[in-house]
Parts: structure tokens; C-alpha cells; sequence
């Protein structure tokens, strides 16, 4: 098996990978991040350590933009899994994946200083976005033509 093929395999696992995190885990994540389903209503047994202390949403519940961001998401997944067969002809995944958490990284830094109620997100949904750019670009099916 030569590089380019290797690095297409590897393409595949990266696609699919996030596929399901996209797809399945963001779903289990929302109920089990307290920021996220319940916005810190949460009782207080299932919070210990509190390690994320987020005010509660001004909407009394679910924010708004939480199922946008959440749809926008699972729809990104189920394509990467689809993508996965054929990474090299998928790669316009990769590049809206980088693009989009790029996007998404840059624009919540100062919404996370300026609103109260945001700071929570620089702990982890800022650093995953930045983190999932860095997965696409290492494995973005167009460095398999690269040379080494």
C-alpha cells in the first residue's frame, strides 16, 4: 500500500470519526454538558464537581440557537459518514468543516468576553473548534497528493 493510499484510509477513519461524533455524540454530549440541554438547571447531585458553572438561559430553557447549532451539526455528521466511502471526491467536507469550525472558533472568543453568560464556552467549545480545524487540515484528503 503506497502513501497517497494510506493517507486516504486514514481520511476515511478522520471522516468517520467525526461523522459520529457529529451524528451521535453531540446529542449525548448536550444532555451530559451542563451548558448545554438544561443551561445549568441541573440538580445539584448530578453537577458534582461542578466544573462548568453556567447561568441559566434568559429564555427559561433551551436556548434559541441550540437546536440551529445542533442540526447544523448532525447534518455535517451524517455527511461525513456518507463522505467516508470516497474521502478523495468528499474533500469539499473537509474544506467546509475547517472553514465552518474556523468560523465558529473565531467569532465565539469575543462573544465569550463580551456576554456574562458565554465564558463557559472557553473551555471547551472554542478549544474543540480549533481542535476539529486542526484534525481536518492534518488529514484533508489533498495532502494525499502531496509528496512527503
Amino acid at each position: 500500500m503506497n502513501l497517497t493510499e494510506t493517507h486516504l484510509r486514514q481520511a476515511t477513519r478522520v471522516m468517520q470519526t467525526v461523522g459520529w461524533l457529529c451524528l451521535a455524540g453531540l446529542p449525548a454530549f448536550a444532555v451530559l454538558y451542563p451548558p448545554g440541554v438544561l443551561w445549568g438547571d441541573l440538580p445539584v447531585a448530578y453537577c458534582l464537581p461542578r466544573l462548568f458553572d453556567h447561568p441559566p438561559s434568559p429564555y427559561d430553557g433551551l436556548h434559541p440557537y441550540f437546536y440551529m447549532l445542533a442540526v447544523m451539526y448532525m447534518s455535517y455528521g451524517y455527511l461525513m459518514l456518507r463522505g467516508a466511502r470516497d474521502p478523495g471526491g468528499n474533500r469539499a467536507l473537509f474544506d467546509f468543516g475547517i472553514v465552518a469550525n474556523l468560523a465558529h472558533g473565531a467569532i465565539m472568543i469575543p462573544m465569550a468576553f463580551y456576554y456574562p453568560n458565554e465564558h463557559a464556552h472557553l473551555w471547551f467549545d472554542i478549544p474543540f473548534a480549533f481542535f476539529v480545524v486542526g484534525l481536518l487540515m492534518r488529514w484533508h484528503p489533498k495532502r494525499a497528493e502531496r509528496p512527503a
